[in-house]
């Protein structure tokens, strides 16, 4: 299902209400809540939006889809991202569990955030992000790792970005596929062709182009 917008304000406002009321269900079904989000510019105010509604918060799950292999301090990291728009105000108590743990050792990082991740055991929702390359997380077109990712049983594996940061951490698709719900954030016009022709042209997103994943798209 695609739901445009005419402008990226009025998608964050839809998208937060639908995405709060799919978290607070699954709270009162379940007695709490689980997520997985991107990182990147575009998801920034979305995130700040979250922050300052009242639900059970500290229900809530958090980790992401994706994230430079980089420290928290880095202004490449998805996790300071998050911790500085997501995990303030209302949500400063939600858990929020990291994909860098050891950045001098790719290796051991990887069997650690295999380990954390394993608290995901039911995954509630997922937000995704699009790049104008087809790329989706951290899987790319044209790279060996990222063709792991399709096929892999393991839910984290490592990848290589074609810009820098270029060690990445990415979810694979098995393990991202075990969503109860997707959305797909983007804007722009360029990006909305990029989706159309993303089957044809094979790129990592088109796997997420179909009647299951809801699209929120704004020029």
């Amino acid at each position: 299902m695609i739901y445009q917008f005419e402008s990226k304000d009025k998608l964050e406002d839809a998208l937060v209400t639908d995405l709060l009321c799919h978290l607070e269900k699954a709270i009162a079904l379940n007695g709490s809540a689980s997520i997985l989000l991107s990182g990147g510019s575009t998801p920034k105010a979305l995130y700040s939006k979250l922050s300052r509604k009242k639900i059970p918060w500290s229900k809530v799950r958090i980790g992401l889809v994706d994230e430079r292999f980089v420290n928290e301090f880095s202004e490449y990291s998805n996790e300071k991202l998050i911790r500085e728009t997501l995990l303030q105000n209302e949500a400063k108590d939600a858990l929020f569990i990291p994909m860098v743990y050891d950045e001098n050792d790719e290796i051991k990082n990887i069997e650690f955030v295999r380990k954390a991740y394993a608290t995901f055991d039911r995954l509630d929702a997922i937000i995704l992000g699009m790049g104008e390359d087809g790329h989706t997380a951290s899987i790319f077109p044209d790279d060996e790792a990222s063709d792991l990712a399709h096929h892999t049983n393991e839910f984290i594996v490592s990848t290589k970005a074609p810009n820098h940061p270029i060690h990445r951490i990415t979810c694979s698709i098995k393990f991202l596929d075990n969503a109860e719900k997707t959305y797909l954030f983007f804007t722009g016009e360029k990006k909305l062709k990029v989706l159309e022709a993303s089957k044809d042209r094979n790129y990592p997103i088109a796997h997420f182009y179909n009647q299951n994943t809801d699209i929120y798209y704004a020029n």
